[in-house]
């Protein structure tokens, strides 16, 4: 440990434009601990920065450097914490001295570009602020853009629905969304933009909170948090004081119950960010005097209770990526959601897809599960009931249609002589259901309704088919394919029909391959289609083909 010590302040003394102020020692936590100055240049006074090492150095603590440098007096500038520390995220290197270096030159970065430039990042940091729990428990509201602009002290309730319980760093949470603003004088009905599923989670009585437009970040700085109501006070009105007075009043009988404050604030020129506080009924930290015979309203310096919340629109919860806005933002219909259209099913939901709908005859047995896009628990189910629901929960914008009755949705296409039947259906009306959509996935592997389908000559139509042991994926994305796609199967590609996995019982065999056999061709394949469209490249056909001689090679070949 001191070996390590004295290793660490020799390298210090060596970087240019630093100076050890106050000596480097090791507490008693086996931190290390001193103080430097950082020469300014054209001869202006030097910065002190507290210094802290950490054991685990040079490695990361966590998510976290195990360097802190400290300096109480610059609270004002940008990334820099509340305890003074600058806020620096550096490369990995394993040898102390080149992390010593490194680390110390993003010091001087961030002193040249924060404290002597004053650079203002294009990008919003959140405030910086601890969560409180509530009776033990934590609660987090997630929340959307609205259609609506807020002004300045606009007020009124909001309806939340509660979507989950679940576990935060060990402590229990309660999440919420968000549902509905309603203003307390305009009587306007202001909805989140989810889509169906989280709309219609169950809504009570008691679910309801308070917001308030104040429109400045609550928040020293713009970005520490007030720690008090007091603080508070200036940025809300002497209306809204009197509304929270009455509401207090008018609930006396629901003392104890916790009320959720939601603040909002502009972060940018068209955006709005919501961060909740906690009230209690009985509780609320206000109190009135009188004054020039009226009632003043104020808040008391307690502590605020903040709470959790989270900007989900859209552009948030995809901003990671998303696929081409040609798939994303296109209505989508999925043929047969067995193993290869479950697969498509998720990754277009995870892609940003909207607006998906699904048709399958079939129902979901236990041995489906292993590698498909279903869970066990539901047991056994409606294929495109289980996917829907999946899908459901996996974008909280999307919204699944089931077309109904899979089975009738397959003879109406194979009847050939509508003569015989009451009821009529023509080529043309064929068409206009299918041309409805902006895509279809046809991952059915009937051969037969891929015949019908040919027939009608659609234009949106891309149809997915494997071979055994998933050596191979046919797609074909061109009208008039049917004779191609057979030509593959039977002719080109090597498709064993023989070694087949027979289940027990009459039923029909099946081609043999794993949940990550398919993937990766399936996978591959949307990666295809989704850069053709990005790069408005009119789609042909493809197989995508897998080698396994000696390691896996993956090769795909367009026709």
């Amino acid at each position: 440990m001191e070996d390590r010590l004295h290793k660490i302040i020799g390298y210090v003394s060596e970087l240019k434009d630093v100076s050890i102020v106050d000596t480097f020692e090791i507490t008693n936590d086996l931190d290390i601990k001193g103080a430097i100055s950082i020469k300014l240049p054209d001869n202006q006074e030097s910065l002190i920065f507290e210094v802290r090492i950490l054991p685990e150095y040079p490695l990361k603590t966590g998510n976290s450097e195990s360097i802190t440098f400290i300096n109480i007096g610059l609270l004002k500038y940008k990334h820099i914490m509340k305890s003074g520390s600058i806020c620096i995220h550096t490369s990995h290197c394993t040898d102390l001295r080149k992390k010593i270096e490194i680390d110390f030159n993003s010091l001087k970065r961030w002193i040249w570009e924060y404290y002597i430039n004053g650079k203002e990042d294009k990008h919003y940091e959140h405030l910086i602020l601890n969560p409180s729990p509530i009776k033990t428990a934590y609660y987090s509201y997630l929340f959307t853009e609205v259609s609506h602009s807020f002004n300045k002290g606009d007020f009124g309730y909001f309806e939340y629905s509660l979507m989950s319980e679940g576990s935060y760093y060990g402590n229990k949470i309660y999440n919420n969304v968000v549902q509905e603003f309603k203003t307390k004088y305009q009587k306007s009905i202001i909805q989140c933009q989810w889509g169906i599923q989280i709309k219609s989670l169950r809504r009570v009585s008691s679910n309801h909170g308070i917001y308030i437009y104040i429109e400045t970040p609550p928040a020293n700085f713009e970005k520490f948090a007030f720690e008090t109501w007091k603080e508070l006070e200036p940025l809300i009105s002497q209306d809204f004081l009197k509304f929270l007075y009455d509401f207090e009043v008018s609930n006396k009988n629901n003392r104890g119950v916790n009320i959720p404050l939601l603040l909002g604030y502009k972060i940018t020129d068209n955006e709005i960010h919501w961060q909740t506080a906690n009230l209690e009924i009985g509780n609320f930290p206000i109190y009135h005097k009188k004054e020039n015979q009226k009632y003043i309203g104020y808040f008391d310096d307690r502590n605020i209770e903040w709470g959790i919340t989270k900007n989900c629109s859209y552009k948030y919860f995809f901003g990671r990526g998303k696929m081409e806005d040609k798939i994303s933002q296109g209505r989508i219909l999925i043929i047969g959601v067995g193993a290869i259209g479950s697969m498509v099913a998720t990754t277009l939901a995870r892609g940003g897809c909207t607006k998906i709908d699904v048709v399958d005859f079939d129902v979901k047995e236990p041995e489906n599960v292993c590698r498909a896009e279903y869970s066990f628990l539901t047991g056994i189910n409606d294929k495109v009931t289980d996917i829907s629901n999946y899908l459901h929960s996996i974008s909280p914008f999307i919204d699944v249609k089931i077309i109904q009755k899979g089975g009738l949705f397959n003879s109406i296409l194979k009847i050939q002589d509508w003569e015989k039947f009451e009821i009529q259906i023509h080529e043309t009306e064929k068409k206009e259901f299918f041309n409805q959509y902006d895509l279809i996935f046809d991952c059915s592997t009937d051969n037969d309704l891929m015949f019908v389908l040919n027939q009608l000559e659609l234009h949106n139509l891309i149809s997915m088919a494997i071979t055994n042991k998933a050596k191979s994926l046919v797609c074909s994305t061109e009208i008039k394919s049917y004779d191609w796609v057979i030509n593959q199967f039977e002719k080109i590609l090597d498709n064993d029909i023989e070694d087949l996995h027979y289940p027990t019982g009459c039923w029909s065999p099946t081609f043999k391959a794993s949940y990550n056999d398919i993937s990766v061709l399936v996978q591959y394949a949307l990666k295809h289609i989704n850069l053709r469209l990005s790069q408005d490249i009119s789609l042909r056909n493809f197989v995508v083909e897998t080698n396994t001689d000696n390691e896996l090679n993956i090769k795909l070949k367009e026709f």
